[in-house]
Protein backbone atom coordinates (compact mmCIF):
# COMPACT_ATOMS: atom_id res chain seq x y z
CA UNK A 1 0.00 0.00 0.00
CA UNK A 2 2.56 2.53 -1.05
CA UNK A 3 0.67 4.35 -3.78
CA UNK A 4 0.26 7.89 -2.40
CA UNK A 5 -2.06 8.91 -5.25
CA UNK A 6 -4.42 6.01 -4.53
CA UNK A 7 -4.37 6.75 -0.80
CA UNK A 8 -5.14 10.39 -1.50
CA UNK A 9 -8.03 9.53 -3.82
CA UNK A 10 -9.55 7.06 -1.36
CA UNK A 11 -9.16 9.51 1.51
CA UNK A 12 -10.92 12.23 -0.51
CA UNK A 13 -13.82 9.88 -1.33
CA UNK A 14 -14.13 8.77 2.29
CA UNK A 15 -14.13 12.40 3.48
CA UNK A 16 -16.73 13.58 0.97
CA UNK A 17 -19.06 10.57 0.78
CA UNK A 18 -18.71 9.84 4.49
CA UNK A 19 -19.34 13.49 5.37
CA UNK A 20 -16.21 13.62 7.53
CA UNK A 21 -15.54 17.18 8.74
CA UNK A 22 -12.44 18.91 7.38
CA UNK A 23 -10.95 19.21 10.86
CA UNK A 24 -10.89 15.41 11.32
CA UNK A 25 -7.59 13.80 10.32
CA UNK A 26 -7.97 10.78 8.06
CA UNK A 27 -5.05 8.34 7.93
CA UNK A 28 -4.78 4.89 6.41
CA UNK A 29 -5.30 3.49 9.93
CA UNK A 30 -8.57 5.39 10.38
CA UNK A 31 -11.51 3.07 10.90
CA UNK A 32 -14.51 4.38 9.04
CA UNK A 33 -17.18 3.73 11.66
CA UNK A 34 -15.25 3.87 14.93
CA UNK A 35 -12.79 6.70 14.19
CA UNK A 36 -14.53 8.74 11.50
CA UNK A 37 -18.12 8.25 12.73
CA UNK A 38 -19.45 7.37 9.29
CA UNK A 39 -22.99 6.04 9.60
CA UNK A 40 -24.34 3.08 7.66
CA UNK A 41 -26.03 5.12 4.91
CA UNK A 42 -22.94 7.20 4.27
CA UNK A 43 -20.82 4.05 4.35
CA UNK A 44 -22.92 2.66 1.51
CA UNK A 45 -22.25 5.90 -0.39
CA UNK A 46 -18.50 5.52 0.24
CA UNK A 47 -18.56 1.99 -1.22
CA UNK A 48 -20.63 3.06 -4.24
CA UNK A 49 -18.28 5.96 -4.97
CA UNK A 50 -15.25 3.66 -4.62
CA UNK A 51 -16.81 1.25 -7.12
CA UNK A 52 -17.56 4.05 -9.58
CA UNK A 53 -14.22 5.83 -9.25
CA UNK A 54 -12.00 2.76 -9.51
CA UNK A 55 -14.21 0.52 -11.65
CA UNK A 56 -14.13 -2.30 -9.11
CA UNK A 57 -16.94 -4.41 -7.74
CA UNK A 58 -17.09 -4.70 -3.97
CA UNK A 59 -18.59 -8.09 -3.22
CA UNK A 60 -21.20 -8.27 -0.44
CA UNK A 61 -19.13 -10.93 1.34
CA UNK A 62 -16.15 -8.55 1.43
CA UNK A 63 -18.00 -5.61 3.02
CA UNK A 64 -17.40 -6.72 6.65
CA UNK A 65 -13.66 -6.82 5.91
CA UNK A 66 -13.50 -3.18 4.77
CA UNK A 67 -13.18 -1.43 8.10
CA UNK A 68 -10.39 1.10 7.56
CA UNK A 69 -9.07 3.35 4.84
CA UNK A 70 -6.13 0.95 4.45
CA UNK A 71 -8.58 -1.91 3.87
CA UNK A 72 -10.20 0.04 1.03
CA UNK A 73 -6.85 0.94 -0.53
CA UNK A 74 -5.63 -2.66 -0.37
CA UNK A 75 -8.91 -3.96 -1.78
CA UNK A 76 -8.72 -1.59 -4.74
CA UNK A 77 -5.04 -2.44 -5.34
CA UNK A 78 -5.74 -6.17 -5.43
CA UNK A 79 -8.74 -5.76 -7.74
CA UNK A 80 -6.83 -3.48 -10.11
CA UNK A 81 -3.92 -5.93 -10.32
CA UNK A 82 -6.30 -8.77 -11.12
CA UNK A 83 -7.86 -6.75 -13.91
CA UNK A 84 -4.45 -6.05 -15.43
CA UNK A 85 -3.21 -9.63 -15.18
Amino acid sequence: MSDPALISQVTAIVRKAGKVPANVLITTDSRMVEDLNIDSLDLVDVILKIQDEFDVVVEDDDLPLLLSVADLVNYISVRRNRAVA
